[in-house]
């Protein structure tokens, strides 16, 4: 067997080892994992003793707080190994079968989405709360990091970036500052409209509306842990974006609001979340002259996240403001 081959094989062994320890269920695709890895024709395949798994699952437990991207990265090992040992001819020693190989790959596969499912599942949770939209065009005439960092003080959940105005090499520029920023404050950092954007910064999600590239085009470009959001003006819109499989849709303007470019646009009161909502939408977000004095009748119709921009981004303290907001809201809860 050649050098490479052998090399690239027992790296495949223990990547496969360590999937089987970070997917755990459900326990048929556990056990798929766990044959494969039992019948690579390669020494030292056969299960590890009780004592050495249980040492190797408390290890992992302790140096990592959520296993889903170590898995999600496992997952990507395993692919690269597969693909180049596919490559090898028989000489080489590569002994995989073709049958073992797409076998393995069809494994993968479901890894890969019960792996991001469990990602995407965990980004809308924290989602759920208040929802603060920076735009330079509506700070103040603070800098988009001065007022992230104040509204992240002040309890928000998730930022989106919207920058209608500058140009692309900034918007991604602030959107790494502000990635690191809701990292720190363990929130979520959604991008607007740029899904390549989104990709490059590492964000939690993108958020796109009616006349931005579908759901499914979006997808092509984020990764596959990364939430995709999109705005609704009414009822009909919401039912068709839904068909989309969006991970959370949003509705408004709920209010008359002369920011976000919504103020053409008709207000659709709280009546139309309790509609919404009663049709199955399982995450919604409401959006729209949203503020101190509205927030609580929002969040008594239903609505899962509140989302806000001028009533905090303009206030002259956004920290305050903020804070203000999230105590109405975790009052609701």
């Amino acid at each position: 067997m050649l050098p490479i081959v052998q090399s690239e094989m027992t790296a495949l062994l223990e990547n496969l080892r360590l999937l089987e320890t970070l997917v755990t269920a459900p326990l048929g695709l556990h056990s798929d994992i766990k044959m494969l890895r039992q019948s690579l024709p390669i020494e030292g395949a056969s299960d590890l003793e009780s004592d050495e798994l249980r040492k190797r699952r408390s290890d992992i437990s302790k140096s990592i707080e959520d296993v889903s991207f170590m898995a999600l990265n496992t997952i990507g090992n395993i692919s690269a190994s597969l693909t180049l040992l596919d490559s090898f001819k028989s000489e080489s020693g590569c002994n995989l079968t073709e049958t073992w190989i797409d076998r393995a790959r069809k494994i993968l596969i479901r890894s890969k989405e019960k792996v991001t499912i469990k990602i995407r599942q965990v980004s809308i949770e924290k989602l759920k709360g208040l929802y603060v939209i920076i735009d330079p065009q509506v700070t103040g005439g603070r800098s988009v990091i001065e007022v992230a960092e104040a509204v992240l003080k002040g309890g928000a959940s998730a930022i989106q970036y919207r920058d209608k105005i500058s140009d692309k090499s900034l918007i991604l520029k602030n959107s790494l500052g502000l990635k690191t920023l809701c990292n720190s404050h363990n929130a979520l950092f959604i991008v607007n409209d740029y899904a390549d954007i989104a990709n490059l910064s590492h964000a939690n999600g993108l958020h796109i509306g009616q006349k931005d590239l579908s759901v499914e085009s979006s997808r092509l470009i984020t990764s596959d842990a990364q939430i995709i959001g999109k705005s609704n003006n009414t009822i009909d819109e919401a039912i068709s974006s839904q068909s989309e499989a969006p991970d959370y849709l949003a509705i408004g303007p709920i209010y008359s609001t002369s920011t976000m470019g919504k103020d053409l646009k008709q207000p659709v009161g709280t009546d139309t979340i309790k509609e919404v909502k009663s049709r199955g939408i399982p995450v919604l977000v409401a959006i729209g002259g949203i503020n101190i004095d509205n927030a609580d009748s929002v969040s008594n119709a239903g609505a899962d996240s509140i989302c806000v921009a001028s009533a905090v981004t303009l206030a002259e303290n956004p920290e305050i403001a903020t804070s203000k907001l999230v105590d109405i809201l975790k009052s609701k809860g």
